[in-house]
């Protein structure tokens, strides 16, 4: 097995970044872009684009919290954590912080997972919301070792699994199948094999050791926290509700307003028609949206992948084919998750998912 990889003492693992996502700080357009475009830029992967979207909306509007927020999002995916955390406390100290609501989104370990077996970038995004908003996070960490070795970047994972040791050196949370697999990997070169849970309940739960004498003291402090926790679940899931069904509505404008431009050649029509079948799509990416079905970052990224590939021919059999090799995923889609039911809806300090309110149409 291989041996523990391990840091320095107050060396810290970078969330790295891919080399073609590196900021090229250069202008994307001659107006502020809103929000939500610098967002879709942003789960592209254009970094450096979003980020100089962002720094020229942080010029016009040097107030505004919801462009540091941005930038811190945009810093953390380029793997500068420590700038990303300095960025967004002086996005908390400004006025329109509070005013507006402001928070980083980021979802539970469960739907990030589920996300990593399919799409690595995606969940490498995803993870660096989690890190900037809850902390370093261990199995935030650990998640992310996950995401690497699947992505074959193994630096980055030997790193990342590196800093949950330094965090939770016995990686309570982690099956020792997963973690077997995990560092097998990281010996041979070849990605983890994925097929069991990848976070475990923590074997010191309190669960273990309670005699009878307390089981009924215990279990009115957990119906309590039950029905608090039940009363913060319900209001982010109807915030959540809210900004996918808002998404899902710009979604639509925006479509309609595609689908008004004249096409008069035949690619042109074809292209129109592509975009009709997309159109269909977010109709019904509404209707999930407003029974609570659908996550609006991820609704996000998946109109980018589509709308991309309705470009043009070459573009869409593109994705017909990253289709095709994803299909082992599909198969095992509605398959046991690999997370244990326990340990799916929340991360080490208790939280489990924030919608935030990071977009819009306004700075």
């Amino acid at each position: 097995m291989l041996a523990p990889a391990t840091l320095a003492p107050g060396a810290q693992a970078r969330l790295a970044a891919p080399a073609s996502a590196q900021p090229t700080l250069r202008l994307v357009a001659e107006t502020l872009l809103t929000p939500d475009a610098v967002i879709a830029l942003m789960n592209e992967g254009r970094l450096g684009e979003a980020e100089a979207a962002t720094r020229a909306a942080l010029a016009a509007h040097p107030e505004s919290a919801r462009s540091l927020l941005m930038l811190a999002r945009i810093q953390a995916r380029q793997g500068d954590l420590g700038t990303a955390r300095a960025t967004l406390k002086r996005a908390e100290a400004l006025p329109q912080w509070t005013e507006q609501a402001l928070a980083v989104p980021f979802e539970a370990p469960g739907d990030i997972e589920a996300v990593m077996l399919r799409d690595q970038p995606a969940a490498r995004g995803l993870l660096a919301d989690v890190l900037l908003a809850q902390g370093d996070d261990p199995k935030a960490y650990y998640l992310l070792a996950m995401t690497e070795a699947l992505a074959q970047r193994w630096d980055a994972s030997r790193a990342a699994l590196a800093q949950a040791r330094a965090l939770a050196p016995a990686l309570p949370f982690a099956d020792p199948q997963s973690l077997a697999s995990l560092e097998r990997a990281l010996g041979s070169g070849q990605p983890p094999q994925v097929a069991g849970p990848v976070i475990t309940p923590d074997p010191t739960s309190p669960w273990e050791y309670l005699t009878w004498i307390v089981v009924a003291g215990v279990l009115g402090r957990t119906m309590w926290k039950a029905t608090r926790q039940g009363k913060e679940q319900a209001a982010r899931r109807k915030a959540q509700i809210a900004a996918a069904t808002a998404e899902a509505a710009r979604l639509q404008t925006q479509l309609a307003r595609e689908l008004n431009i004249p096409a008069t050649t035949p690619e042109e029509r074809q292209r129109r028609t592509r975009l009709q079948a997309l159109a269909a799509q977010v109709d019904e990416w509404y209707e999930r949206a407003q029974a609570g079905a659908l996550d609006p970052q991820l609704l996000n990224t998946l109109y980018g992948q589509l709308l991309a590939a309705a470009q043009s021919d070459e573009a869409y059999a593109a994705y017909q084919q990253q289709l095709a090799r994803g299909g082992a995923w599909e198969s095992r889609r509605d398959s046991p998750s690999s997370l244990n039911s326990t340990e799916r809806d929340s991360w080490s300090s208790g939280s489990g998912s924030s919608s935030g309110n990071a977009g819009g149409s306004k700075w």
